[in-house]
């Protein structure tokens, strides 16, 4: 795949022009989106999925509050980033392609082109939207796109936003937990998003025998492959920075609510969890794969456990 920064070169201006909205007007609530000056527009009103004409690839997704389909909740990280499962045109999976918006969000996908997305939070007469910014597609499964967020450092706005995503993605070269989130702090930019999942997660379910490493469930359609460290680039995709979890537990996790002790490999549950079902979970040995070349990095896990105390100490 060519680099991040030459396919969005050659995108088409008002392309380019449309994902920049997204980036500029992240996290505020707007009315309906104008058109750009060129009179392209960014977001449609006839389908949740916006493939402009002239456009090989889906410039925006939107959520309505009537909609039709089984969108998921976005889910927010404690590092800000965010996931959102966006069903596609079409009930039926199966027939995904038969839909040119489905296709064009798949191209996303394939060539790493970027998505604007944004969900309406207020009903009509005067619906407002509220604009989560630029995703990733990063997966698509069972109907269901997954849409990963790009973060930017806003202290490099005026940075334009091609460069911007192009410093992100060279943040690191090999695995290294330590660099990782050094250059979370870093960089201009982060990006997070889950690209190379399926392969991620067939190499955590064969490490894992196909069970939790924490609940030993073995229901597969409910296994994720959690990313210990979060994700930077595809060299991230490594089994030493992955857990298979059930999914509930993989938000968990994500949300720091969660954490396993790189020290004896037990689960420390947040305070906020003590009074939950969940509270079973503390001090429960994390299950480690058979071959010790699959199992998680001391490293990486140590960089949670460390920015997950953290997190907790300030909100005791």
């Amino acid at each position: 795949m060519a680099s991040l920064k030459t396919t969005l070169a050659r995108l088409a201006p008002s392309h380019r022009a449309a994902l920049q909205w997204f980036q500029d007007f992240a996290g505020q609530e707007v009315d309906w989106p104008k058109p750009l000056p060129d009179g392209t527009f960014i977001v449609n009103k006839a389908k949740g999925i916006h493939k402009p004409k002239g456009i090989d690839y889906a410039v925006s997704v939107r959520q309505s509050l009537n909609s039709p389909y089984a969108d998921h909740e976005p889910i927010t990280r404690f590092d800000g980033s965010w996931t959102y499962r966006y069903f596609q045109e079409q009930r039926d999976p199966a027939e995904r392609d038969s839909q040119f918006t489905n296709r064009a969000l798949m191209a996303c996908m394939n060539d790493g082109v970027p998505v604007g997305v944004l969900r309406q939070v207020t009903p009509k007469p005067r619906p407002r939207y509220r604009v989560l910014g630029l995703a990733f597609v990063a997966d698509w499964q069972d109907g269901y796109f997954e849409l990963e967020s790009t973060r930017f450092d806003s202290s490099e706005d005026n940075a334009p936003l091609i460069d911007r995503i192009e410093q992100a993605v060279e943040v690191v070269t090999a695995f290294d937990p330590s660099n990782l989130e050094d250059a979370r702090k870093k960089t201009f930019a982060s990006i997070v998003i889950r690209q190379g999942q399926p392969a991620f997660r067939k190499q955590l379910l064969e490490a894992y025998e196909r069970r939790c490493a924490l609940t030993d469930c073995a229901v597969e359609a409910v296994l994720e492959a959690a990313h210990i460290c979060g994700y930077l680039r595809p060299e991230t995709n490594d089994v030493r920075n992955g857990l298979l979890l059930r999914a509930d537990l993989h938000t968990l996790y994500d949300r720091a609510l969660i954490a396993i002790d790189p020290a004896c490999h037990e689960v420390s549950i947040a305070p906020e969890l003590k009074a939950s079902q969940y509270a079973a979970l503390a001090g429960h040995p994390l299950r480690l794969p058979a071959n010790p070349a699959h199992r998680p990095s001391v490293a990486a896990l140590h960089t949670h456990w460390t920015l997950v105390q953290s997190i907790w100490k300030q909100q005791s």
